[in-house]
């Protein structure tokens, strides 16, 4: 039985480590790119993870890559391992849905993308879980609404947005006041 179950294990063993995926750190030697901007580890198109450390900010970048090109998970961790950001990446586009967190593992942002078009909401909250800014796009990527606030829950931006970029609405630092009633409704003079 033991004699059965030895290969079986070196078997599984082997499998197991060319399952896992090849990590390169940014400044290998081996790595370049080509004229299309693909990158090449060893002179081959890229398959695996490329790591980046930024001392200064204290995080570390993690890209998938297939064949030269963004492609899978890209991931922002603190050097203490905390995750800051995490989104999906397709052929170099974003694609799906991102999440940035605050250091202390708050919600940051939310968004969500289709071939590296903004699509759905995206809403960006204050390191007190407030909501900061809400928008909303149009299937061109184009903003529809956009809504932002101050920490005091105020808000003083407040547009809506045709898809022709025309758009309606209170900006500027002032806070956004109701308008009146006796505004709204139509002069009978004119």
């Amino acid at each position: 039985m033991v004699r059965f179950l030895f290969p079986v294990f070196w078997f599984s063993l082997l499998l197991c480590l060319s399952c896992a995926k090849q990590r390169v750190e940014v400044g290998n030697e081996n790595l370049s790119e080509d004229q299309n901007h693909f990158l090449l580890y060893q002179g081959e198109r890229f398959t695996g993870i490329l790591v980046a450390e930024n001392p200064i900010l204290k995080e570390t970048y993690e890209t998938e890559y297939y064949k030269g090109a963004p492609h899978g998970d890209y991931t922002v961790k603190s050097f203490d391992g905390t995750l800051l950001e995490f989104r999906y990446v397709r052929y170099g586009q974003k694609h799906g849905k991102h999440k940035l967190y605050f250091p202390n593992g708050t919600l940051r942002q939310s968004s969500e993308f289709e071939n590296g078009i903004p699509v759905g909401e995206h809403i960006e909250y204050f390191d007190n879980g407030e909501m900061s800014t809400y928008q909303t796009f149009f299937p061109s990527g184009k903003p529809k609404v956009v809504k932002k606030w101050n920490k005091r829950g105020q808000i003083y931006l407040n547009h809506v947005f045709l898809e022709t970029g025309e758009s309606f609405g209170r900006p500027g630092s002032k806070l956004c006041e109701p308008i009146p009633e006796t505004e709204t409704k139509p002069n009978p003079q004119f």
